[in-house]
């Protein structure tokens, strides 16, 4: 799928540098930043439900743990 991106010309400058330093092209160096980006936020979400669950359920579990 083809997608435009538009970017400031500081920005644009910046991440072309950083993408030949890290020896991507800078589609690929923004495919596998949106990848982690993507990853990042799906363990953030497990984490802060997992963190509800254990506010929710704080008795319990030092019951549980005595």
């Amino acid at each position: 799928m083809a997608m435009t991106l538009r970017l400031s010309e500081d920005v644009e400058n910046r991440f072309r540098e950083a993408a030949e330093a890290a020896g991507l092209s800078m589609n690929g160096a923004a495919e596998t930043a949106i990848a982690e980006w993507m990853e990042r936020r799906g363990r953030d979400h497990v984490r802060s439900v997992a963190e509800g669950i254990a506010e929710r359920h704080a008795k319990l579990m030092t019951r549980l743990g005595e």
